[in-house]
């Protein structure tokens, strides 16, 4: 069998049993690049035959996800194509064309254990001491009477041939993989209820689909050996659409403690942290990093400059780990890299609903946000960064208060900037506003800037660190400035 294609086609194919998982978000970023790379078509596929656990909500987040971190289709369920359906739901006749091909030519055949029959089978392997179970063919006599009870609804399952040996083939990732197909035994490929198993769908679908390329996790290097052999009969009847595709099985994704990404080690799916405020190109920049290196070594970048740097054999062997503080240093690059307005309207849905905007016209709005952005991480901190800009009073009885406001120094400063700054200050603009503080700074040695800076900023935001102290008494306006400087020295008179 070819591993060669006429032309690149790969595909994602989750299953709609959970919001897009982070793992998978990454598999299906790498078969993007790589099509888009090699001017190929990305497919997306939705693996829905487990319908106790498939729901649609799943589907849609799936849809969303994708698309909120820049990844579009070719083909898929929702823009059709002309290798559809594109999900296995509407594919079954498929499956049961093939199942039954392979069972007229002897290849697979009908068993009709029941579930706790092979339960009970597994359990006496293990008690007998067999480390590796393998499913037990009936003899003869044991099938026949099988067959005679009209209750046993048969699945079909592939016979191994007895002497296949070791499955071979050339991973475009690890190299060359070996793995003893004689540890699989006897595969279910459709189950009772006529829906496929997973090895056997995946199949038939890259077949018919004309998958070139499958790159996914490590985790299904175990499935090589079925899939193979299934590739194998089919070829050997002349069923085989398509030519087998290459593999490539990329690390899987690590938490920092190399243990399994999980929910306890915070949120997974790439829903999730687009609510809490990740920018989906900053999470996207970020996830291709996660087991490839562009060789220009340029981090930051976008999809199509990744896709043109993209190859397969420079992924990473071992596994990638998810670091959130690089995450958050992404995050906060591409958030210093917008325009003030493009800031402004994806930053305002995450302001509380609580604040009072209507207070502040819309260019004061972009001044206010674009003021603080610096020292943001993620977009869900807008709100407690600029809380005190709609609060009326923000001096807390803090540790941190204390220690700047309830001093003789930081009491001198307010006041002087009560008696000198305030009724000369300019509050036309910003920059007015720059110009007389610098004096006032100026005035105040041989204090440091800091020193005259924390009392002022701590009486007028509650904090020690915040926007530009100029804007921030721009936008504050003279009213609130003077009120808030008053309420503070007030504060600490009646503290004394």
């Amino acid at each position: 069998m070819s591993f060669v294609p006429n032309s690149v086609r790969v595909r994602i194919a989750p299953s709609p049993t959970g919001n897009l998982h982070v793992g998978t978000a990454r598999t299906a970023l790498f078969n993007y690049l790589f099509a888009k790379g090699q001017g190929g078509t990305f497919i997306l596929r939705v693996e829905d035959s487990d319908q106790e656990r498939s729901k649609e909500a799943y589907v849609h987040n799936i849809f969303d996800s994708l698309r909120a971190i820049g990844i579009e289709w070719d083909e898929g369920p929702d823009v059709g194509g002309p290798k559809g359906p594109y999900s296995q739901m509407k594919r079954l006749p498929l499956y049961q064309e093939y199942a039954n091909k392979l069972v007229d030519a002897g290849l697979a055949y009908k068993a009709y254990e029941t579930s706790e029959e092979l339960t009970a089978q597994r359990e006496a392997a293990v008690q007998s001491g067999e480390q590796d179970y393998k499913y037990q063919r009936p003899t003869p006599e044991v099938l026949a009477e099988q067959q005679a009870n009209p209750t046993r609804q048969p699945s079909i399952r592939f016979a191994v041939p007895a002497d296949r040996g070791h499955v071979v083939y050339q991973d475009l990732v690890r190299g060359e993989v070996s793995i003893d197909s004689n540890l699989a035994g006897d595969f279910v490929i459709l189950k009772s209820d006529g829906t496929p198993t997973y090895n056997f769908a995946v199949v038939i679908d890259d077949m018919l689909m004309e998958i070139s390329h499958v790159i996914r996790g490590e985790d299904h290097i175990s499935n090589m050996p079925r899939q193979i052999m299934l590739y194998e009969a089919l070829d050997s009847l002349n069923l085989l659409k398509s030519p087998m595709p290459a593999f490539a099985h990329v690390g899987m994704i690590l938490a920092p403690d190399r243990s399994k990404l999980s929910k306890r080690h915070g949120a997974t799916a790439v829903s999730d942290f687009v609510a809490q405020g990740y920018l989906p190109e900053a999470f996207c920049n970020y996830m291709a990093l996660l087991g490839w290196s562009p060789p220009e070594g340029k981090e930051i970048a976008t999809l199509d400059g990744f896709a043109r740097q993209f190859k397969l054999e420079k992924i990473a062997h071992s596994p990638a780990i998810f670091e959130r503080d690089k995450l958050n240093w992404f995050n906060g690059q591409y958030i210093r890299q917008m325009t003030p307005d493009t800031f402004f309207a994806i930053a305002k849905p995450f302001l509380s609903a609580e604040f009072d905007l209507a207070q502040y016209d819309k260019p004061t709005l972009v001044m206010m946000l674009d003021a603080v952005r610096n020292n943001l991480t993620t977009l869900s901190d807008i709100s407690e960064t600029v809380d005190y800009f709609f609060k009326t009073d923000v001096v807390q009885n803090s540790e941190m208060v204390q220690s700047v406001l309830m001093t003789e120094e930081g009491q001198n400063v307010l006041a002087t900037f009560e008696r000198d700054f305030l009724p000369k200050a300019d509050f036309s603009s910003p920059e007015a506003l720059a110009t007389t503080m610098k004096d006032f700074i100026e005035s105040q040695k041989p204090l440091k800037t800091k020193a005259v800076m924390w009392p002022i900023r701590v009486a007028l935001s509650g904090r020690t660190h915040g926007a530009d102290l100029s804007k921030t008494l721009y936008i504050l306006g003279t009213d609130r400035v003077k009120d808030r400087i008053a309420s503070a020295r007030q504060r600490v008179v009646s503290s004394s």
